[in-house]
């Protein structure tokens, strides 16, 4: 005879909401310009213009909160938002809209008009060997292939950027707390708040007409 401890129906499990491997539809929903900000690579110390990029997976919904029912599972990448056609936010993009951008056409491109697009999105899990813990991560971005039609955009749209997006009131619930203390570490956040505190008519309002069309503005 024995008397145990009852186990649970459910059993945690670390990678429940971690995005499935393979190719998924996907639509850009969010966008983060955290600015300029230190990392290490190789033991060198080094700075990156930070961008973060939200996607939903439409065909992938999970309850996380049984208030809210089923929600659309997310993925998300950093980039180091520079105009060089080798960076991994370029190679993207072409291989997103389907032809090179040409060097006058980097130049010019505003990455926000990415907001709404829908497109593919290959997932690959990879396991750290420091920690054993696994990743997963966007390998791909293309396009929608001809035929098909990519479901609606389910999650609100939000940007947030040091130009004309600059909100601290819709921060909170649409910025993870480690970004935003990430954020406040920049050079751009401090001219920002400077150039905020010397202008009290500057509107820091969050703009309704982001484009959440399928026609892609490129």
């Amino acid at each position: 005879m024995s008397i145990k401890f009852k186990q649970s129906q459910q059993q945690s499990n670390p990678n429940q909401y971690l995005a499935p491997e393979g190719t998924h539809f996907a639509r850009c929903y969010s966008m983060i310009h955290v600015g300029e900000r230190p990392y290490e690579y190789q033991g060198e110390k080094k700075t990156k213009n930070s961008l973060w990029v939200w996607f939903e997976l439409p065909t992938e919904m999970r309850v996380f909160k049984e208030e809210l029912g089923e929600q659309p599972m997310s993925i998300n990448i950093e980039y180091n938002h520079v105009p060089y056609e080798t960076a991994k936010i370029i190679k993207h993009i072409n291989s997103w809209r389907g032809k090179a951008l040409s060097p006058q056409e980097i130049d010019d491109f505003d990455v926000s008009t990415l907001l709404g697009q829908p497109c593919m999105i290959t997932i690959v899990h990879n396991t750290s060997a420091a920690t054993g813990k696994t990743y997963a991560n966007i390998n791909t971005i293309s396009g929608i292939p001809k035929g098909l039609e990519a479901p609606k955009q389910i999650n609100n749209t939000y940007l947030f950027d040091y130009n004309d997006n600059f909100n601290l009131a819709k921060m909170e619930g649409n910025i993870p707390q480690f970004l935003q203390d990430i954020m406040k570490d920049t050079p751009d956040w401090a001219e920002k708040i400077n150039e905020t505190k010397g202008n009290n008519n500057q509107d820091t309002s969050f703009p309704e007409d982001l484009n959440t069309g399928d026609d892609l503005p490129f």
